[in-house]
């Protein structure tokens, strides 16, 4: 249900200030588009959708536990994918031209490697058939990636073992987190493991080894928390703690690799997400020193490009990008401020930067209550934000260089943490293989 927005009418409409966006407004005479936001709360055990453009709550799933950490794949056509992480299970859901969520397929996911905690990072393939869930044991070396074919209904578990390294973070021995692709032809499942990427043959993990061996594998760079695939899955890579590192895809393994350094000193991207354009990464970092800045950094999955843009202290949102502007909202001494960053010639994001700060929703003080969570239309002329307790959620109108507050979303539990939104569009081509 949409309530009205908590400014008075004559601030509602918002000008942005300091450059303008290079997404165009959209025509007055477009068809309209169905498009959804899905709202999740795990502490709550609830996923409702919404619908976008009336803020009417059009369906739910019932006690689902959606896996924030591994987050949502868009799979096209109204169809998304999420770990269920009461099951645990692999949920793929389908949302109908109603709005009304139904589940497609429920994947149960075994724990083969340890006692199950958490889905680290999902994937899937360029064709969108294949979901691979990786489990995030911490501390462990014995890892384990389910791969499901959605199409056969049909999913068989591998145990996959990882290496200690020397943490970049801390200087002392442990494991990193295993990140997962499907990618390459034939299709591969290729995982981080301590210091390196290893491949492995996705049909024969379908035809049952359980115990794979690689087929390939490569050097990687220290402390990757964060995958990025490009939309055909021909270069993969990842963030890593002093750097962003790609390689490309070949039928025998990987391709020489491109690293670049951050360009200014940051903690790493821990969530970048892939352009519309399919080949360049997006996230925010947290710069080091007292009252660094928050810095939205891109790179190319194809080239060395990288920028990155300043943005102003404080807690950051992950990043939302759309084709004309990237996104971010800053929370610093209770106020929210949203900055939106313009993908410049190259492609980007580097252009001018606009900022506007947001009215507040008069939540109470205490331990969580800056968690916010960001998410975008995918042609960038809507963002939803949400904020710790509120039981709510902002939309935003982004039309030109003029944001406008449309009023907020009220759902049915607090969001205490903060929540999950993504959006989605049965008209959009998916472009990002992992999990947002």
């Amino acid at each position: 249900m949409r309530i009205p927005s908590l400014l008075a009418v004559g601030l509602a409409s918002l000008g942005l200030v300091a450059g303008s966006l290079a997404a165009p407004a959209p025509a007055a005479d477009a068809a309209p588009r169905a498009r959804w936001l899905l709202v999740a709360d795990p502490s709550a055990h609830a996923v409702s959708v919404v619908d976008a453009a009336t803020g009417r709550i059009t369906g739910a799933l019932p006690g689902a536990v959606l896996g924030t950490h591994a987050g949502v794949i868009q799979m096209g056509h109204g169809r998304v994918a999420f770990v269920d992480e009461s099951g645990p299970r692999l949920d793929v859901v389908d949302i109908a031209s109603s709005g009304v969520p139904r589940i497609a397929s429920s994947t149960p996911i075994p724990a083969v490697a340890g006692a199950w905690t958490r889905a680290g990072w999902i994937a899937d393939d360029p064709g969108h058939r294949f979901v691979a869930v990786g489990s995030d044991i911490d501390g462990s070396t014995t890892q384990q990636v389910t791969v499901v074919d959605t199409r056969r209904r049909m999913a068989s578990t591998a145990t996959i073992r990882t290496s200690e390294v020397t943490l970049a973070t801390t200087g002392e021995r442990g494991t990193e987190e295993m990140e997962t692709f499907l990618v390459g032809s034939p299709l591969r499942l290729v995982v981080s493991a301590g210091g390196r990427f290893d491949a492995y043959d996705v049909a024969a993990i379908l035809r049952g080894d359980t115990a794979p061996t690689p087929v390939a594998t490569t050097p990687l760079g220290a402390y990757p928390h964060g995958p990025v695939a490009d939309a055909h899955g021909t270069a993969i890579g990842s963030t890593l703690h002093d750097g962003i590192e790609t390689m490309p895809i070949t039928r025998d393994g990987f391709g020489a690799p491109v690293t670049r350094p951050y360009p200014e000193p940051a903690v790493q991207s821990y969530r970048p997400r892939l352009a519309p354009d399919g080949e360049t990464a997006v996230g925010t970092q947290t710069g080091t020193g007292p009252g660094a800045p928050t810095l939205l950094t891109s790179s190319s999955m194809h080239g060395a490009g990288v920028a990155s843009v300043a943005l102003g202290s404080g807690a950051s949102t992950r990043a939302v990008v759309t084709p004309g502007y990237a996104a971010a909202v800053v929370t610093a001494g209770g106020t929210d401020t949203l900055s939106l960053v313009a993908r410049g010639r190259s492609g980007l994001y580097d252009g001018a930067v606009t900022t506007v700060r947001l009215p507040a929703l008069g939540q109470s003080p205490g331990a969580g209550s800056a968690a916010r969570f960001l998410a975008a239309s995918d042609d960038g002329s809507e963002l939803f934000l949400s904020r710790a307790g509120t039981g709510s959620v902002l939309e935003i109108d982004v039309a030109g260089t003029t944001a406008t507050v449309r009023g907020t979303i009220a759902v049915p539990s607090a969001l205490a943490d903060g929540g999950y939104l993504a959006t989605v569009d049965p008209h959009q081509r998916p472009y990002d293989l992992s999990g947002r």
